[in-house]
């Protein structure tokens, strides 16, 4: 039996700066000065991680945005993984392990491939997402179905699948005293209580195509974006702006609760397909809102490391201004476990910015 394998890369794509800009912001550790009594660095040390890791994707049609949905998800797989972060560059893979996952029979079999990349410095945090799911369930089947009783099998649609590729781009206000990389890739110490506000911009694009109708005919009758033709395939293009606020809170500068949330207003365009006709009905520009959430609480000392994660994201857009919302959504439940090691010397091969520039 094959293990799929999942990679999550943090690397900057060298290509979108020029030399000039690049060289600032692999140097920005060193441009950019910390509060020392807040804030310790473990930038030339290696962080090395164990980690058990729960994904999940989602992806709902609604006639209003807290109401009357359809919602698909995929099999929420348990993975087993390792680690290393050293730098600006954090570097995971993770395989699905049969005997963690013994419910293809109830959820059904999601395949897809995870490239997301959620890269911190000192002032700034970029989130790359590109992901492809294929196969979900119908999560909600009490709501949408009238024939469905609680302990049957969910409804499967393992033609459906979802491609997303986008990019957040947020800045620290107070990254001086506030390390997000403290909570989330653990090669930093925060020392004191501190927080930040949060701004950025962000862009995405998403596809969602099945075999047949997204929207089945058995739950028509719930008036979900009955506004556009049938349709089985829906492409969604979201730009716009978002802001928020991070803080962790430190006991006895062991043990620290963090947390970050941000909300996001965008632009949002929508194309609704039935591609055996190659019929195709678009939407103006309508409203988009997107959330970044982000929660760890964990135990902390200099060599050593454990502790939760979770990070939510959604996007979504409305249809149209009297009918109907798209929503798209990735979340990321894990268990880390890290340890940290003093180099005597520079280790070349995990370190890009000492051989690009």
């Amino acid at each position: 039996m094959k293990l799929p394998v999942v990679i999550t890369a943090s690397i900057v794509i060298l290509l979108m700066y020029t030399d000039g800009v690049s060289a600032q912001i692999f140097n920005e550790e060193s441009e950019i000065k910390y509060d020392t009594n807040y804030i310790r660095v473990y930038k030339d040390e290696l962080t090395t991680r164990m980690f058990l890791s729960r994904k999940q994707t989602g992806y709902t049609l609604s006639e209003k945005y807290f109401t009357s949905r359809l919602a698909y998800k995929t099999n929420p797989n348990l993975l087993m993984g390792i680690g290393y972060t050293y730098s600006f560059l954090t570097l995971n893979l993770a395989v699905k392990l049969p005997f963690l996952n013994g419910d293809d029979d109830i959820y059904g079999e999601s395949k897809y491939i995870d490239l997301q990349a959620h890269t911190i410095f000192r002032s700034y945090i970029v989130d790359f997402y590109l992901q492809f799911n294929k196969g979900f369930y119908v999560s909600n089947p009490d709501e949408v179905l009238n024939d469905w009783e609680s302990g049957q099998p969910y409804p499967l649609r393992g033609d459906l699948r979802t491609n997303i590729i986008g990019l957040n781009v947020q800045y620290l206000f107070n990254s001086e005293r506030y390390s997000y990389k403290a909570s989330f890739v653990q090669n930093e110490f925060q020392k004191r209580s501190a927080g930040s506000p949060i701004v950025g911009i962000e862009g995405y694009w998403m596809l969602g195509m099945g075999d047949s109708l997204l929207i089945p005919g058995s739950i028509t009758q719930f008036n979900i974006l009955d506004n556009f033709v049938p349709f089985n395939q829906v492409d969604m293009l979201n730009v716009g702006i978002n802001g928020g606020y991070a803080y962790t809170f430190v006991m006895k500068q062991r043990i620290y609760l963090s947390a970050s949330f941000t909300v996001g207003v965008a632009a949002g365009k929508s194309w609704f397909h039935y591609t055996p006709t190659s019929e195709t009905q678009l939407t103006g520009i309508t409203l988009g809102l997107n959330n970044t959430s982000r929660v760890s609480l964990g135990y902390n000392r200099n060599d050593f490391y454990i502790g939760l994660s979770y990070i939510r994201f959604s996007m979504s857009n409305m249809a149209d201004f009297n009918n109907g919302w798209i929503a798209y959504s990735t979340e990321n439940l894990r268990l880390n476990v890290v340890k940290r090691f003093k180099l005597k010397r520079s280790i070349k091969i995990l370190r890009p910015d000492l051989w690009i520039f």
